[in-house]
């Protein structure tokens, strides 16, 4: 199971869980929308009692990352006679 699946399962885990891990409520949000940084993903997956596994955790980022390169000055410039510009 994902985070942000487990998270709306029940209310009051965001809470809960941005305490376990000592963040903010904001910063909680941001990670189930963003993946869980290396950090903290052993300590989500004994909060949760192994139902957010640390594959799952792991292959959610990696997609993320996938679908979220940034692009930087460099690689625009690289791009711009290929796109035509």
């Amino acid at each position: 199971m994902n985070l942000k699946t487990w998270l709306n399962c029940e209310r009051g885990r965001y809470a809960a869980l941005a305490a376990h891990l000592d963040i903010s409520a904001g910063r909680m949000s941001q990670i189930a929308d963003d993946g869980v940084p290396n950090k903290y993903m052993e300590a989500v997956r004994d909060f949760t009692d192994g139902e957010v596994t640390l594959e799952s955790m792991v292959r959610e980022r990696a997609e993320r990352a996938r679908r979220h390169v940034p692009v930087t000055r460099s690689s625009a410039a690289f791009a711009e006679p290929l796109l035509g510009r």
